[in-house]
């Protein structure tokens, strides 16, 4: 055996690329919920403009979500596409034939928005996006041991993990 294969190297820690870096800047900003949405679903890069009401996010919803927001929330929910199809209520070859820059329907883009809504809301909450990662994929007693990210499936599932975190924003154990 070489002096070298016995060696240990530690691990570092990947530097955040562009998009990460952003996200993690808005992370813990007071009132940036709005703009941490924007970035999840892709920034500038997917949507024309920043929207800056409900009514727009409503509006965008009704146009349609470009395939490529999708793939950046999934991104930042660290979640695979075809789980992002699952939880959209989609099939994953129905997504995987649609081009990054292919719209979607609106069902499927507003229930997309309130994910990132959620999420966004996570981080402002936890304070990081590893810490989110780990709590929407760990059994939850309040939910009756179920995944907060298993409910993201419908608005009804959405509103409940939301609750979830109001409750945890107020120090309530959950």
């Amino acid at each position: 055996m070489s002096v070298m294969s016995s060696v240990i190297i530690p691990k570092r820690k990947a530097r955040p690329s562009g998009k990460d870096a952003y996200l993690q800047a808005l992370i813990g900003k007071e009132g940036s919920e709005a703009q941490l949405t924007w970035a999840i679903l892709g920034g500038a890069n997917s949507l024309v403009e920043e929207p800056s009401s409900a009514l727009d996010y409503v509006a965008l919803s009704r146009k349609g979500l470009q395939k490529k927001a999708l793939a950046t929330l999934a991104s930042v929910m660290s979640i695979p596409m075809k789980e992002m199809a699952e939880l959209l209520n989609l099939s994953y070859k129905t997504l995987g034939r649609k081009r990054n820059d292919d719209t979607m329907d609106s069902l499927s883009s507003s229930l997309a928005i309130e994910m990132a809504q959620l999420v966004a809301r996570g981080l402002s909450v936890f304070g990081d996006q590893d810490r989110l990662q780990r709590w929407l994929q760990r059994p939850n007693h309040a939910l009756s041991g179920q995944t907060p990210l298993s409910l993201m499936n419908s608005p009804t599932g959405i509103r409940l993990v939301g609750s979830i975190l109001t409750r945890i924003e107020e120090g309530i154990l959950t």
